[in-house]
């Protein structure tokens, strides 16, 4: 079905916006990053009239330092397409790529061109164009790009990712970026050849910059609260009793990872503190990959068992003041500092989203409640990806978490829009779970 007749009454109720080029669509899907093209791929072989925007894996090329690996298995980061065949494996094959499901990595490059391959594959219509604005009006919403285009959306899924949820401690919120950055700035390290840089965190893009910083020949050192740096194990072959014991699931070893990661649908039937305690879940806490291990430790000085007590500036360089765990307190000297901090969902973050709008959405520490269908408490806007993971669980915040909302939302959308056809019954989340 068609958004045309609902166009009348919108333009009367807005004819603020005459002046603009103005078109409607069903579905509107905000970002193209794996969730977003996951989606997109099955809204089209279902025939969901739909429109897709912004840049085909931005933050990933842009955002990620290039050298970077995975931290997940090759087998976990397919994208999500409808005959669940083009994978990185098969993606590899084709292009005779060395490849093995766990004991080799994924390099950051070879991700980005699998996924700019599937999305040229399943994809082809993906517009790179700004959300600037979205608001409800009657039968749906209205959307404004950076172009100056409005599109009125029966639907509109956010699926932007973490980017815009960069967290960064208060006390360095007005230092000058020339000497303080986030981890998700990089991207390219042109900006700190030639500088002596302190990575504060103990994850795993802490410890990823460190490598790559320090292959560079950058001067790197990391502090970290953490009293000893965690990486993961390097993956082996494993007997059948440890298979039993913890299957490995597309998020992490264990029955319980194996159940977030297989059920997203049931995790959103648990109680509002048990689907964030599992969002948060201790096993999915800083952890460095298991390929970065032995290119960090031996090689990088490290400021372990230490917290940041103050920041400052002295002689245009930053002035660290740490404190160990025993009370004794130290200083710090660098060029530049960056905080390897991670990400905290708060939607209020979202420019397009005006406060009239965020009024309306039922947050739960800052990110949306969600109904079965991802839908917050306005009806017809959805949110995939880490800003779910309060309702579906921590899968949300991986890319093998795209097969889910890209079926369920696929398969929703198609009986309630196009309503040419019986829906197929949702499968449970049926990916090949290796041992």
């Amino acid at each position: 079905m068609s958004f045309s007749s609902h166009l009348p009454f919108l333009f009367r109720a807005g004819g603020a916006h005459m002046g603009r080029s103005s078109t409607s669509v069903d579905v509107a899907v905000i970002g193209a990053g794996p969730y977003g093209l996951s989606l997109a791929a099955h809204l089209r072989a279902r025939g969901v009239e739909h429109r897709i925007f912004g840049e085909s894996m931005g933050p990933w090329k842009h955002n990620m330092p290039r050298g970077m690996l995975l931290k997940s298995y090759p087998w976990a980061t397919s994208l999500s397409d409808p005959g669940s065949e083009f994978t990185v494996k098969s993606f590899s094959t084709e292009r005779a790529l060395p490849y093995h499901d766990t004991l080799t990595p994924l390099t950051l490059e070879r991700f980005i061109d699998y996924a700019e391959a599937f999305r040229m594959r399943y994809v082809p219509t993906v517009e790179n164009k700004k959300l600037t604005a979205l608001e409800v009006i009657d039968g749906g919403l209205r959307a404004s790009l950076d172009d100056g285009e409005t599109v009125n959306a029966r639907r509109v899924v956010v699926a932007v990712g973490t980017l815009p949820f960069k967290y960064l401690p208060k006390e360095v919120a007005d230092l000058p970026a020339e000497l303080c950055s986030h981890s998700g700035a990089y991207g390219s390290f042109d900006a700190l050849d030639g500088k002596e840089v302190t990575v504060v965190g103990s994850g795993s893009s802490a410890t990823d910059l460190a490598a790559l910083l320090h292959e560079r020949g950058i001067p790197v050192s990391l502090v970290a609260r953490a009293q000893r740096m965690r990486f993961a194990n390097r993956p082996r072959n494993r007997s059948s009793v440890e298979r039993m014991m913890a299957p490995l699931s597309g998020i992490g070893p264990g029955w319980a990872l194996t159940a977030c990661a297989n059920y997203p649908h049931l995790i959103q039937l648990l109680s509002e503190e048990r689907r964030i305690r599992l969002a948060n879940a201790k096993a999915l806490g800083p952890l460095g990959g298991a390929f970065v291990k032995d290119r960090v430790v031996g090689k990088v000085p490290m400021w372990l068992g230490t917290s940041l007590q103050g920041i400052g500036i002295r002689n245009g360089r930053v002035l660290l003041d740490l404190a160990s765990t025993d009370g004794a307190r130290q200083s710090l000297q660098t060029d530049h500092v960056i905080f390897a901090t991670g990400y905290k969902i708060d939607v209020s973050r979202l420019n397009f989203l005006n406060p009239t709008l965020l009024r309306q959405i039922h947050l739960v520490e800052g990110a949306p409640q969600l109904s079965p269908q991802y839908e917050t408490s306005i009806p017809g806007l959805h949110f995939i990806g880490p800003a779910a993971a309060n309702s579906f669980g921590p899968v949300c915040r991986f890319v093998y978490g795209t097969y889910h909302p890209a079926r369920a939302l696929a398969q929703y959308f198609s009986s309630i829009l196009v309503g040419s056809r019986p829906a197929r019954q949702v499968r449970p989340f049926d990916r090949t779970v290796l041992p």
